[in-house]
């Protein structure tokens, strides 16, 4: 009988744990992991989408969801968000079709890709 008690208390400990540990995690998500239209999420060392492709006159906005600093750099001298900060923005508007590489100059191994389509 003792050993039978014993075995539940294990259990109930166990079952308490993992809800704990399950609630932590889910917690931590961020409210949406996916950018949305026009967007361009700075995360995990990269830019999500590394490749994003829009119709002329469309503005995107990057949002820096790293803990570090980062920039927006056009290859071509076009656009250059400057330092953004965690949780910090930038937006840039895109008249012109055409193909736009662009980097981040504190991390260069960072580089994405505008494609803008004529309207």
């Amino acid at each position: 009988m003792k050993n039978i008690i014993l075995s539940q208390s294990k259990l109930v400990v166990a079952a308490i744990l993992l809800f704990a540990f399950l609630g932590v995690t889910n917690s931590c998500k961020k409210s949406s992991d996916t950018p949305g239209a026009n967007e361009v999420y700075i995360e995990n060392m990269a830019f999500n989408p590394k490749t994003i492709t829009v119709a002329a006159n469309t503005t995107i906005t990057w949002t820096n969801k790293d803990g570090v600093a980062h920039t927006v750099t056009s290859a071509t001298g076009l656009f250059d968000s400057g330092t953004i900060s965690n949780n910090g923005v930038y937006s840039h508007k895109f008249t012109t079709a055409g193909t736009y590489s662009y980097i981040c100059t504190i991390h260069p191994d960072m580089v994405g890709t505008v494609v803008v389509n004529a309207n």
